[in-house]
Formats: C-alpha cells, structure tokens, sequence
C-alpha cells in the first residue's frame, strides 16, 4: 500500500496564502448557511481557483476541474475566508485514475495548508480519513473498502460517486454513495474552510488525455448546510440507527484493528451485532482478539468459545489458537496445558498452539519439557526463529550447552533470513558466549553487526569466524556471504582496490548469485570506468537476477552508466527503460537520463530532468549530478550553485563536499576548497581525498603539507596510483631523484591505463630531464646519455681503441664534441683528434663523457698480461720489488 503519511510529508505542490495562515483573523466567523457552490464563474464559487507548476486548476463545463502533471503528488484548491464548524457537506465528484493509482476528496475545517481534515476516495475502491496538524498528516481512518452505488464490491476508478460528511462538534459521520460508511470522534480541529483534493500515487502503464495528465478530478457539486439545527437532526437520525449495515460496521472494525485501535474497533462490532440476524465466526474471532488486547480475558475466552462452537471452518483453527492465547496471558497455564493435551492432533501439527504448550510448561516449571515443544514448533515452521531461541533458552537452563548453542544458531539463521535484527541481536550475546569457538557464532554476530551499521564490530566479527576457519581441520569452505559483506566494508573504507579480490572470492564461491556478481561489476566501474571486465561482470549479472527483481533494476542501471561510459546512448536507453519500469523514475534513473542528454548535446534537457523543489531529491543526488554536468560545461559558478544545494539536503555527504571543493578550486577559491575537503576526510577518510587536499595545498604553496596528506594516503593504500604520482610530482620538484626513481619503480609494478599511466610516463621523462643530459656529435649527431652531476672518474688506461661511436672529446676553444667516427679524419702529425673548426687538439675532461669511456672499458676489455721479457727479475731477498708497468702508453692507446 502506498505511504500515504510520506506523501503528505513532501508535499511542494499546494497553494499556500500566508496571509489566512498568519493571520486568523483573516477568516470570517463560522456561518449558519445552506450554500451551493456555483462552478459557473469562478468568482461565484468561493474557491481560490489557480494553476500552478505541478497542477492546472479552472472551472470546466459547470464543474471545478483539478489534474496534476506528475506522481507522487498532492495538490488541492480551497475556500479561504470562508469558515464553517458543525455543518453537513455533500459533494459529487469524479475521478479519473489514467490507468494509475490516483485518490481524490474534499479538506473540511481547514485552517490552512498545515491544519485540516482530508477525506478521499481512491481510484481502486478504498477510502481514508485523516487528520493534519503542522503539516503532518495522522490517520483517523486508514484504507477502507468503500461503499458502492447498487451495493456493488468496488468502487469504479472512472465513475462519479458522493461523498457526505455531518460534523456535529467532535462527532463525525461520513456516507459514500449514500451509504453509511464510517463514524468516530476527533476534536483535533473545531472550524475552518472547505477544500477539494486530488492525489496521485502511481503512474499508469499508459497515458490519457493526450498524455497531459497522470490524475483528474472533478468537483461536479457542493452545497455545505451549517444550520445548527440541521445539522442536529442529521446527527440523531444517524447516530445508532439500525438502518446502518451490518457489515459496514464489520469493515469499518477491521480497519480500525489492523490499525492498532482494538477499543473503536470492538464498539463497533457489538453496535453491528445489535442489528444482525447472527454473529459470524469470523466476527467473533475478531472480538475475542480484541478483548484480549483489551485485558477483558472473561470476554475474550466467551468470543473465543463462541467461535468454536460455530463447528470446523476457515477460522476453526485460528479460533483454538486464540482461545490458547488467552489462557496463556490471563496466567492460566494448567488450563492451557489441559487444553492442548486435550487437542494433540491439532496441536501437533500447529506451531503456533505448540510454541503456547511451550509457554505453559516453561511457567509450570517443566523445562524439558518445554524444550522439546519449542523443538517441534521449529521444525513445523523453520522461518520462524523465537521457537528456536524459547528452546536455546531452556537447554541454556538446563546446562545442556551445547544443545542450548545449536538452537541458537538456528534461530538466528532464522532471524537473519527474515532481517529481524532486534530478535538477532538479543541472542548475538549468548552466541559469543557459548560459541566463542563457534566460526559459525562469530558470523552471525558480523552480520548483525553489519545489518545494524556498526562497521568496527562487524569487521571484528567477520575477522575472528576466518580466524576460526583457517585453524579448523578439515578447513572448511569459505562462507560467500562473510565474502561479499567483508567487501562491502573494505569498499566503504574507500579501499575499492583491495575489495575487488573480496567479491571476487564471494562470486567464485557462488557463482549463480546475481547480487555478488552485480556488485563487483559496480565497484570494478567506480574503480576505473574503462575496465572492459566492469561490462562482463554486469551482463553476467543480469543474466543470473530475476528480471522482476528490484536488483535487476539496479544493474540495469549501471549497465546504463557503462554504456554511457562506453559512447553508447543507444543502448543505455533501453537500459534505463528497464530500470524505469521496476523502480520507476527515482533520482538515480533520473541522473543517468540526465547524462545522456548531455552527450546528445543538449546541457539545457539535462538540467531539465534534474530540476526538483526537493522532496523528489532528498538525498541531493540529481542536484549533485546538475553540479558534474555544469563543471564538465566549465560553468564552475553554477556548478558550485548546484553542489551547495546538494549539500543542503545531504550534509556531510563527503562526495558533495569533495565535487563542490574541486569546482572552488577552478574558481581559485583555494582557501574554502581546504576547509570543505578537511569535512569530507573528517567524515569519510579515504585516499582520494587525501590526494586532492595534497593538490590544492600545492595550489597554495604548503608543499609540506601536500607531501604529508600524500604519504598518509598512502598510508592507506599504498598502490593508490594518483597519490604515487603526486608524490613524485613534489620529489621531482625539489629534485630528490633517488625518491623520484623508487617511486617510479613501484608505479612500474603496477597495471595503470589511460591517465595514470601518461601521468607516469610523463613522470619518467621529467626524471630524464632533471638527471640526466645530452651531449651530441658536432659533425653526425650522434649523442650520449650522461648524468647532471656525475661523479669524478678517477684515471684510467686503455689497451685499445673503443669504437667509432664513442665520443673523442671536446674542442676546449669552440666547446664542440665528437664522436671518435668523426674525429679521426681529423689527426695531427702524432695522431691526436683535432677539432675540424678549430683545429685545436680534443681533451676529454667532460667526466660524464669520461664515465662513458670508463663503462666501456670495464666491460670490453681487459689489461694485457706482461710478457716474460718486460717482467722484473725476482728481486733479492730482503728487498722491494721494482715496480711494473710503464711510464708511457703504448702506441695508439690514449690515456685518461
């Protein structure tokens, strides 16, 4: 059923006068009149008629006509001025639900928008009544089946139907079709004017109207009688009347049951038993449950006999358990223990009537006992988790723990797969303490840490059940769920790389479901949009979820963004149509439209989309999109108009506040940019953000302080690539290459693609320019790699020539180099190199041109060993040896 109560929570489309709400002198005392309304001219009808962005409003054809533009929206006119109090109103209107679901009706005693009675009839043949006060809407009368024209079932959505209401004081009572249909007392509001309402809950799968509207109505008629005599005798001739149907009173007590009221609800069923031929088993069924929560034990256990003796029927059952349930809270528990011993074929077989023999024999002392029927209430209806942790409680009583563990964990298997964390986290303390061995009791005690958003106990929890299991022998399988949640958590720490191998090991272990599937398919996208295996994980994910899954629609969704992503409209088109159609047009179908008019070119089609007065975008996500959408337009100023608003409505959302501190920082507005990101690390740390502070203290000039946030976000992840970059970015500017050249072999390790890995050659080529230089041949240009700043060689001696492409030296007049290639055709009488410019003898004095002989050298060649003849005799004894070697190089072998 729709949320009516969060309808009317994010009202935006009203017509609001501040004047009647400021000031209530401004209405005119409560009349004593019989009016009719006029829809001739609009001045004749009292009514404020006007049009607004979200509705039209105007007279048509003798009728006020009311049509909203979108779902999801209530509107209304109404007669301010005008005040009435005890009075009977009577209005014939029609509704036209466009296929939809859409509800219609008139406000009375309406002081303004904030303060009223709404009474409306729903295209689908249900009425409600319900009171606002400060703008909040309290339900008098929910849901209710409607009397029909003829005493039909239904109501038709497209036909016209009347609606009267006589208000006498607090009392009101209300007649559809003209018939009786409801009565209370409320004395919330004493007088106020008249409305006439139309509301639109769903859209309908086609359109009408020339697809203008998705709901109308029309107010073919009003008359208001606030004669107090009048009024009076409407009253008395209804109050109590035994022309009332029966079983409108039976319905309107069904409605007030299922609403929680079991005291209205039982005044009106012993008023409809006044004139019925005979109380029905289902009648008295609900007495007795009424009487019960009532604490009228004596009637509920006479109802609940009544209804036993109507013999076996579809309430039969339900009649035995209810008469168990109120011996067991009236205290009677030998009779409801001798009852169903007296019944122990239907006990048998009912969980329900065995989970009440449980209680009884729990309070008579007889714990076993107990355990062994709260045993087999579990094993009839295994979804249910209370038999089991009743049966955990009473073996934990008995000293039988390790029964008392295995029933613990079987309710709160039970528990979880009904997400009932309440019940699941009343027993987490017995689970830790019975099986603070258990794998199984840690698990469960993470994931309810996880349902109910304590991160550090869950991933405490999730860390000691793999612990346990790594220890186990034989090691058990790992538990895919554990995996994927994990995951999730790692994500959520803003570590998207280290989670990826989470869901991987979550889909291989459970490679047919869907949601694991769809999530790594997510997070590969957020990580790198580009990644080809983000698209094959999505297919393979909505080839394994039910196509009316809402998950299904959500991968839809972000196979819509891949294929944006990809350059694909096309095909993210009827993506996003699937999306549609089973999670209708929410902010994140809407942004994802909104792209795609951007890439189709139309900037203005896509702001369209995303325009919202803020109940359609409580989260900010359209407006935060308008703000993507205007940066990538480079109009920062609007982009920075549009991420405030989204801020407005999602504070502290780290995502906004990092967006809106990147478009300050294209507005050079460095300073409100470091305050906004200082927010989002406080809130959720992460090394993206780490790495934008570090950017814009840059921008600053605190290149201290940039270095730092760099290796904290390192700290974090320390294969985070952009941080990596940025660090060898500053270290390249204060020419620290050693750290440069660590940097750049870490980033080597890693598997970078588009940016990242320009970023990192281009990272290379700036080491290559701060190290190292160049020095090139004067005559064919051949060149050499040297360092800046090398080291000084220390002399060395040459047994040959190097080869022609090393250099000879340079002309210490012209300062050119040669290579030896070309130096050698230039030789004077004792064949030294001679510079063809200058004509000067070449020196090789360049140590970084020395250091590339020395290399040379060492790995070509070696020294000649002495021949006999040049070797020294022995030298006597006692005696030095001469010294080797000779004073001169041998001919042709230059020495440095």
């Amino acid at each position: 059923m729709f949320d009516f109560r969060r309808l009317l929570f994010f009202i935006g489309n009203k017509i609001r006068r501040k004047k009647y709400r400021d000031d209530p002198s401004a209405f005119t005392l409560a009349r004593e009149e019989l009016w009719e309304a006029d829809f001739s001219k609009p001045a004749k009808s009292r009514f404020d008629i006007k049009s607004e962005s979200s509705y039209d409003a105007n007279p048509e054809k003798h009728s006020l006509a009311l049509s909203l533009w979108k779902t999801g929206c209530i509107a209304w006119v109404w007669t301010p001025g005008y005040s009435w109090s005890d009075q009977t109103i009577e209005a014939k209107l029609r509704l036209l639900s466009m296929g939809g679901y859409a509800a219609a009706g008139i406000l009375f005693r309406m002081i303004d928008e904030s303060a009223c009675y709404m009474l409306l009839v729903s295209g689908r043949g249900y009425f409600r009544l319900d009171v606002l006060r400060n703008n909040m809407p309290f339900p008098l009368i929910g849901w209710t089946e409607a009397p029909a024209a003829g005493g039909d079932d239904s109501l038709a959505a497209e036909t016209g139907f009347t609606l009267k209401v006589t208000a006498c004081g607090s009392r009101f009572i209300i007649f559809i079709n003209g018939i009786w249909a409801a009565e209370l007392n409320d004395s919330s509001i004493s007088r106020g004017a008249l409305g006439f309402v139309l509301a639109s809950y769903e859209a309908g799968p086609g359109e009408k109207d020339g697809g203008r509207y998705t709901a109308r109505a029309f107010l073919d008629a009003l008359t208001v009688d606030s004669r107090a005599a009048e009024v009076m005798a409407a009253h008395d001739r209804w109050n109590g009347s035994p022309a009332i149907p029966p079983e409108r009173r039976f319905a309107l007590a069904e409605t007030f049951a299922a609403m929680g009221e079991p005291n209205p609800a039982l005044v009106q069923l012993k008023k409809a038993w006044e004139h019925a031929p005979k109380r029905t088993q289902k009648e008295l069924l609900l007495a007795s449950r009424l009487a019960r929560q009532l604490e009228l034990y004596g009637e509920a256990g006479e109802y609940a006999e009544a209804s036993l003796a109507e013999g076996p029927g579809p309430e039969w059952t339900e009649a035995a358990i209810e008469k168990a349930k109120m011996l067991y809270v009236s205290g009677q528990f030998e009779a409801l223990k001798a009852y169903l011993d007296g019944a122990p074929c239907l006990c048998a077989g009912n969980p329900a009537l065995c989970t009440l023999l449980g209680h009884a024999l729990w309070n008579l002392g007889r714990r076993e006992e107990a355990a062994l029927a709260y045993d087999r209430a579990f094993e009839l209806d295994g979804e249910d988790g209370l038999p089991a942790k009743n049966a955990a409680n009473m073996y934990d009583m008995l000293g039988r723990k390790e029964e008392a563990l295995d029933r613990y964990l079987k309710g709160g298997r039970a528990f979880l797969a009904a997400d009932n964390y309440s019940d699941l986290g009343a027993i987490v303390p017995k689970l830790l303490s019975l099986g603070k061995d258990n794998r199984e009791a840690h698990a469960l005690a993470g994931k309810w840490a996880f349902g109910i958003e304590d991160w550090t106990a869950a991933e405490g929890e999730f860390d000691a059940a793999e612990d346990l299991r790594k220890a186990a022998r034989p090691r058990p399988r790992k538990d895919p769920a554990l995996l994927f949640l994990k995951a999730l958590l790692v994500a959520r720490g803003g570590k998207r790389r280290q989670a990826i191998p989470l869901f991987e090991d979550a889909v291989k272990h459970a490679p047919d479901y869907g949601l694991f599937r769809f999530r790594l398919a997510e997070n590969r996208f957020l990580l790198d949009p580009g990644d080809p295996r983000a698209l094959q994980d999505c297919n393979a994910a909505l080839s394994l979820l039910e196509s009316g899954e809402e998950s299904f629609g959500w991968a839809c969704n972000l196979a819509a963004q891949i294929a944006l992503h990809r350059g694909n409209p096309e095909a993210a088109s009827l993506h996003l149509e699937k999306a549609a159609a089973l999670l209708g047009e929410v902010p994140a179908i809407r942004v994802n439209r909104a792209v795609l008019f951007f890439l189709r070119g139309s900037l203005d089609q896509a702001l369209a989309v995303l325009e919202s007065g803020g109940e359609g975008d409580p989260e900010g996500l359209m407006a935060n999109c308008a703000g993507n959408l205007l940066v990538r337009a480079e109009k920062y100023g609007e982009a920075d108009e549009q991420y405030r608003l989204a801020l407005l409505r999602s504070p502290g959302n780290a995502e906004y506040l990092c967006n809106r501190a990147s478009s300050l920082v294209k507005l050079e507005r460095y300073g409100e940019a470091d305050e906004l990101l200082a927010q989002a690390h406080r809130r959720s740390p992460s090394p993206e953000i780490l790495e934008l502070i570090s950017y814009v203290a840059v921008k600053k000039g605190e290149f201290s302080r940039a270095e730092s946030a760099c290796l904290a976000a390192l700290a974090m992840e320390a294969d985070h690539a952009p941080s990596l970059l940025s660090l060898g970015w500053l270290r390249t500017q204060a020419s620290r290459w050693d750290e440069v050249k660590e940097i750049l072999r870490h980033l080597e390790r890693l598997d970078l693609t588009g940016e990242h890995a320009e970023s990192r050659e281009e990272l290379k080529r700036s080491l290559e320019n701060g190290v190292y230089r160049r020095v090139a041949c004067a005559s064919c240009g051949r060149s050499w790699r040297m360092p800046k700043f090398p080291s000084p060689v220390p002399p060395i001696r040459l047994y040959a020539m190097p080869p022609d492409e090393l250099p000879a030296g340079s002309c210490p007049e012209c300062g050119k180099t040669w290579c030896i290639g070309c130096a050698k055709e230039h030789l004077d009488g004792d064949g030294r190199f001679l510079c063809s410019t200058c004509g000067k003898p070449l020196k090789l004095t360049d140590e970084g041109l020395k250091k590339i002989i020395q290399d040379w050298a060492s790995r070509e060649i070696k020294p000649p060993a002495p021949s006999p003849a040049e070797r020294p005799p022995p030298a006597p004894s006692g005696e030095p040896p001469a010294p080797s070697g000779s004073s001169s190089p041998p001919s042709g072998s230059p020495s440095l």
